[in-house]
């Protein structure tokens, strides 16, 4: 009887999300640009290179409620980065993914313009690994986050061809990260279990960060070319140790938009 109720529950809520109209726009990027790392658990000295760079992003209006605005980000980043001696190298990656909710305003101001504000939650797993390092050779990425997000889209005519401006920012307010103490090794903290405050809460004193992109879609076909620039900066300083990561990427993609009738 109780997996009858799971079922006739699941059953209900799946009709009830499916059953309306949706618009859907899923947009997929390629980014290459320049990293500048500071990490001084491996190393006090700034590291910068070359980054490469994946953001898929898809947003999901309901038909019936056109002003709520579900938004997924999946981002993931690996970077190839030399000391200012040019003697040693960092090599490091992330992924991160971020969902939540937004307020979309439609027509703001003036014909054209809409307007969203809202709260995501994410986190991001990474890495950093220095090749001059004996003891310490890695550095392990770790957080949490939940943030506030905009986004503001510009839709316009040029010789009947309809064309989207999008700017989009995320700002962390609180979460949570993992860091080492300055000077304890990994095996002090996992095989040794030598627990010392490696779990720190993260807010605008310790990890003030900016998430920012501009983009421009151009349609072609069925789909839409997209083209934008990507600003990500990054910060931590906690257990003694700082942290930054200022990207920024040239990007490059396609966007679809979807529309799924009722069924």
């Amino acid at each position: 009887m109780r997996r009858i109720a799971i079922f006739l529950i699941f059953s209900f809520s799946h009709f009830l999300i499916f059953s309306q109209e949706r618009e859907t726009t899923h947009t997929t990027l390629f980014g290459i640009g320049k990293v500048n790392h500071l990490d001084t658990y491996l190393s006090p000295l700034e590291y910068k290179g070359p980054q490469l760079s994946v953001v898929s992003e898809t947003h999901r209006t309901l038909q019936r409620n056109p002003h709520v605005l579900f938004t997924t980000l999946l981002q993931g980043e690996f970077s190839y980065t030399d000391s200012p001696t040019q003697n040693a190298h960092d090599m490091g990656g992330s992924i991160r993914y971020d969902a939540g909710w937004g307020r979309q305003w439609k027509n703001v101001l003036w014909k054209g313009l809409d307007l969203t504000a809202g709260g995501m939650a994410g986190g991001t797993l990474g890495f950093l690994y220095n090749n001059r390092n004996g003891n310490n050779p890695a550095q392990a990425r770790a957080n949490i986050a939940a943030s506030a997000f905009t986004r503001a889209d510009y839709r316009f005519n040029i010789k009947k061809q309809s064309l989207v401006l999008r700017y989009q920012a995320h700002l962390p307010l609180f979460g949570a990260a993992f860091m080492p103490q300055y000077g304890q090794s990994y095996y002090d903290l996992f095989d040794r279990g030598n627990y010392d405050h490696n779990l720190r809460f993260t807010h605008f004193g310790n990890a003030l960060s900016l998430r920012q992109m501009f983009t421009i879609d151009v349609p072609i076909r069925h789909s839409r070319l997209s083209i934008g620039y990507l600003s990500d900066l990054r910060q931590l300083r906690t257990n003694g140790i700082r942290q930054h990561q200022y990207s920024r990427a040239f990007l490059i993609g396609y966007t679809r938009h979807l529309s799924l009738k009722r069924r």
